[in-house]
C-alpha cells in the first residue's frame, strides 16, 4: 500500500474561500435588508395605530355634536324651533307652512 497524500490545489482552496466569503457577504446583506424592511413595518404600523386612534376620537366628537340633544337645543336656541314631542313619538310627519319659517 502506498501512502498517498492528496494535495489541495491553491486554486481550488481560493475558489472555495471566495464562495465561502461571498456567500458571508450575500446573508448579511439579507440580513440587514430584512431588519430594514421590519423597521419600516413597525413604522408602517405605528402610523396605522396612530390613524386608527385618531379616526376613533373623530367618530367619538361626531357622535357627541350630532346627538339628539345637543341638535334640539341648537334648533331651539338659535333658530327658534319648537319641537312637537308628540309627533315624534308617533312617527309621524311634520309639516310646515313656508309664512311659519319666516
Amino acid at each position: 500500500m502506498k501512502n498517498q497524500k492528496r494535495k489541495i490545489s491553491i486554486f481550488w482552496a481560493i475558489s472555495f474561500f471566495l464562495l465561502l466569503s461571498s456567500s458571508s457577504v450575500f446573508l448579511i446583506n439579507n440580513i440587514i435588508a430584512v431588519n430594514k424592511l421590519i423597521k419600516e413595518v413597525n413604522i408602517v404600523k405605528d402610523d396605522i395605530m396612530k390613524a386608527n386612534q385618531t379616526n376613533n376620537s373623530l367618530k367619538m366628537e361626531i357622535e357627541k355634536l350630532g346627538s339628539y340633544d345637543r341638535v334640539k337645543k341648537i334648533a331651539e336656541e338659535k333658530l327658534n324651533l319648537k319641537i312637537d314631542e308628540l309627533n315624534i313619538r308617533q312617527n309621524r310627519k311634520i309639516f310646515i307652512k313656508r309664512n311659519e319659517m319666516e
